[in-house]
Parts: C-alpha cells; sequence; structure tokens
C-alpha cells in the first residue's frame, strides 16, 4: 500500500502546525456533492479534508457512493458501543492533463496502488507522546497465507491486479511497538468505485501478550474517480478498553493521517491526483473540519 523512503518529508520536533492544508479551488463535481452525508459541506474555499472521531455511534462521513454499503456492513457487524471509530472524507483534484477520461482506466490504476503493500514500510507518522516522527511500519509485504507466511510480490501490471482481485490478500506488518500481524484484504471494484476492506486475523501482541484480538481492527477505504479529482472515504474501527482512549484515538488518528499522506504522495506521483498538502498531526487540523457526534447519534 514506490520506495517509501522517497515519500515523507521529516518533520521537526515543534509538530506540523505550519503545514497548510490544501483548499478547494473549485466547487466539488455534483455527483460528489449529491453523495455528501448529512451535515457535510464541501465548498470552494474550503480544506480539502474531513475527519471525525468517535466512540461507537452510526458513521458520520460515509458518501452516498455505489460500494459503500460493503464499507457498512463490514464496520458495523464488529462495532459495538466502546469501538473507537476514525473517519475521514477527502477530495483531491486531478493534475489538468490533455486527453480523454476514462473511469474504468483510474479504477484500475487506483485498485493497483491500493495493492503496493511492501511501499508502506518504512512510512513516517507523527509521534503525538514523543514530539517527532516515527517509522509506522517497520515491515509490510504480502503473504501466502496467514499460517505460511511466505512473502510474495505485489501486482505489478493492471492485469496482474484484475487477476488477484477476486481473491482474499493476506500482508504482514511489523510496527516498532508490538508484534507483527497479518491483515485479511478483500477488493472490489464497480463502475464507479474501487474499494478495500481489512481485518486484522491475528492479535496484536506486546512482548507476547494479546492486547487486542484478532478482528479488533476492521478498515475500509472508498475511492471514486471523476475528471475532476478523486473523493476518497477511509475508516478503522477499533476494539479499545475504557482506559486510555483519548491516547489511542491520537495515535490511531496521526497513523490514519500517515496512511493518507501515503496515499497522496503515491498518486500524485502517478499523476492521479495534484499534489496537496496536509498536517501529520490530528492537532492540528482546524475545528471546523473535525465533525463531533450528534447526541442522537452516541450509543
Amino acid at each position: 500500500m514506490i520506495p517509501a523512503s522517497g515519500l515523507f518529508a521529516q518533520q521537526s520536533a515543534s509538530s506540523s502546525a505550519t503545514v497548510s492544508i490544501s483548499k478547494m479551488t473549485s466547487a466539488l463535481p455534483k455527483t460528489f456533492q449529491a453523495a455528501l452525508p448529512q451535515g457535510v459541506t464541501f465548498q470552494q474555499g474550503s480544506p480539502i479534508l474531513r475527519t471525525a472521531e468517535h466512540i461507537g455511534g452510526k458513521l458520520m462521513l460515509a458518501p452516498s457512493l455505489e460500494g459503500v454499503q460493503t464499507i457498512i456492513n463490514h464496520i458495523s457487524s464488529a462495532t459495538t458501543g466502546t469501538n473507537l471509530i476514525i473517519e475521514a472524507l477527502v477530495f483531491l483534484p486531478s493534475p489538468a492533463l490533455g486527453g480523454s477520461y476514462s473511469a474504468s482506466s483510474q479504477i484500475d490504476a487506483l485498485g493497483l496502488l491500493f495493492n503496493q503493500f511492501r511501499s508502506l514500510q518504512g512510512i513516517q507518522y507523527w509521534s503525538a507522546s514523543r514530539k517527532i516522527m516515527r517509522t509506522l511500519y517497520t515491515d509490510a509485504f504480502r503473504v501466502d497465507n496467514p499460517n505460511d507466511k511466505n512473502k510474495i510480490k505485489d501486482p505489478e501490471t493492471i492485469a496482474e491486479f484484475r487477476a488477484i482481485l477476486p481473491q482474499k490478500t493476506y500482508i504482514y506488518q511489523k510496527d516498532q511497538t508490538f508484534s507483527g500481524i497479518i491483515t485479511e484484504v478483500q477488493c472490489a471494484v464497480s463502475q464507479t468505485t474501487f474499494l478495500m476492506t481489512n481485518t486484522n486475523v491475528t492479535p496484536l501482541r506486546l512482548i507476547g501478550i494479546p492486547v487486542l484480538s484478532a478482528d479488533g481492527i476492521r478498515t475500509g477505504f472508498l475511492a471514486a474517480p471523476s475528471p475532476e479529482g478523486v473523493f476518497l472515504y477511509f475508516v478503522t474501527s477499533i476494539k479499545s478498553p475504557s482506559i486510555g482512549r483519548d491516547r489511542v484515538f491520537e495515535s490511531a488518528s496521526n497513523k490514519a493521517l500517515a496512511l493518507l499522506h501515503w496515499f497522496t504522495e503515491a498518486a500524485s506521483a502517478r499523476s492521479i491526483i495534484e499534489p496537496v498538502h496536509l498536517p501529520w498531526n490530528i492537532d492540528d487540523l482546524p475545528p471546523e473540519i473535525r465533525l463531533k457526534q450528534a447526541a442522537n447519534n452516541s450509543p
């Protein structure tokens, strides 16, 4: 999910407050405007990103686009009232390129990009507790199955991506704190969107002690291309104890921002989108783009 070492500029210990957030330069395309959830707006001059962090409740940022119900079902089927949920919805403008637009070609390009799991190795995130940038994944690669864990390569062409599309994929990921985990990945494409759902199939352990059970983290991505740009929706649900929620939220939110950075850097390198500016620290996002959970949306 382009070796990562060249993708990320290191931040200073003062966090990312000096990094501006890219703004909408034109109106959101009508198709995406109609798909916005209630209470969410994107308009010319506003930031390209909206986020929501909440405990349980309904998803707040899921757009009404083809395939989104698969992600909603994936997240909600394992979510309880105490799950930590992090969502992001972002519009990423396309570069001004000549030639005709092909939705199918763009969806294939997005699907191939999302399947470059090896390029996740070495990506950085902002550690709010340490006030430094740290490596998020020290190891990240595709494996043949959860038991044997033999490394296999990521697809290199659209044809290879299409060939593995119906299959379940397994990836191994390890950070600097916990033991490595295996995640099951399923992808699908429609005429208008690419989507991916992830579930950890092995426990997350700290010095051998399970701290998060299998099926403790569920994630969904949906990417919808258009001639004007790509609309991207991300959501992750984490089973969590009642203690330490604020710390877990902050860490998980910054890691979600790191994945968004990875995607925007990789997509702009492939001329799928224009380069954009985003912060690394969730606390540097302006309050107006961080949606709050309504009282009637609480568990």
